[in-house]
């Protein structure tokens, strides 16, 4: 998704604020990960990791949102930030290897450079170092909620890996998965930023269902990237999700279009039995496309975006500017 949360911030001065509290996390991530250095096998995979760490969306979230309060910039704020995206990085890590991809953000994802044994141990490595740094650092509900995200996540994923090449996944269905593997994250990041600014319960509540909204909006837009977009466009393969058998909102939504529903509704179901080739996904995508499927997804991307809309506007008076530019850029990318 091609949008940086820096750019929807109003204030220069907390702009500064933004990129220092980013150089000082990344700086933390590698001490967290330091004696991976004692391995040059070890090193070179964790390096590659680092490299390619993306836009870290996720961390830049909780950033802001811990800049909405009065509180004091702390130390604390640079830990959560720094086992956030390490944690993150793990996850991408062992998804690429559930999905069997060939590449991670225009670069070989770990599984395709040095197979998935070593993955799932370097995917290991990671979290363990986390949770260990956390623990020396007394940061015990940091633990907690993180331990409790990634229940989350595995939950979401093996839920979506149960229902593969099901075509009659309903929403709630999809959704409740979803919720799990993506929108866990950004309700933990929301909670750690709401809780740095000093809200109130209540408020803070708000802010974790703030987050798990906008994951799904991620989620959703991420479906529509996977089916719309080219290779280059995305940094990833096209039609990751389908030739998996994982049927996500744009597909479930469009088998009930009277016109070209049945179509659509084969395709997915040959593909059960015979993997579709890649002219068999091109005219899958244009279906799609005279089905509306991508218009449909994008509707349902704008209702989480207006609920979470009415959420900002129930908060005390903040500086929120930026959480509303955030949804506008996801609602319109």
């Amino acid at each position: 998704m091609n949008f940086a949360i820096s750019e929807c911030l109003a204030k220069e001065s907390k702009q500064t604020i933004l990129d220092d509290l980013i150089d000082k996390t990344l700086v933390e991530m590698r001490e967290i990960l330091g004696d991976y250095k004692q391995s040059q096998k070890l090193y070179n995979i964790i390096e590659n990791t680092l490299i390619s760490s993306g836009k870290m969306i996720r961390t830049k979230l909780l950033i802001c949102i811990s800049l909405m309060g009065e509180n004091q910039i702390s130390d604390k704020i640079i830990s959560q930030c720094a086992a956030v995206e390490i944690t993150h990085l793990a996850s991408l890590i062992h998804d690429d290897i559930i999905d069997d991809s060939l590449i991670r953000r225009s670069h070989r994802s770990i599984q395709s450079k040095y197979g998935k044994d070593v993955a799932v141990f370097a995917g290991d490595y990671m979290i363990s170092k986390v949770f260990s740094y956390l623990a020396k650092k007394g940061l015990v509900e940091e633990i907690s909620i993180i331990s409790d995200t990634i229940r989350d996540m595995c939950n979401g994923e093996v839920g979506q890996n149960l229902i593969k090449y099901r075509l009659d996944i309903s929403e709630k269905e999809y959704f409740e998965n979803i919720c799990g593997k993506t929108a866990s994250f950004f309700k933990t990041v929301c909670y750690f930023g709401a809780k740095n600014a000093g809200f109130n319960q209540i408020d803070i509540n708000k802010m974790v269902e703030f987050g798990k909204n906008l994951g799904l909006m991620f989620q959703l837009r991420d479906d529509i990237l996977d089916l719309f977009s080219s290779k280059d466009e995305i940094g990833k393969g096209e039609f990751v999700d389908v030739k998996e058998g994982v049927y996500t909102y744009p597909l479930l939504s469009s088998m009930n279009d009277d016109k070209y529903g049945d179509e659509i509704y084969k395709l997915l179901n040959k593909n059960k039995e015979v993997s579709l080739n890649y002219d068999e996904l091109l005219t899958l995508r244009q279906l799609l496309i005279e089905s509306k499927a991508c218009i449909l997804s994008s509707k349902k991307i704008k209702e989480f975006a207006d609920k979470n809309r009415l959420i900002l506007a129930s908060l005390p008076i903040r500086e929120s500017d930026y959480l509303y530019k955030i949804l506008d850029k996801i609602e319109k990318n």
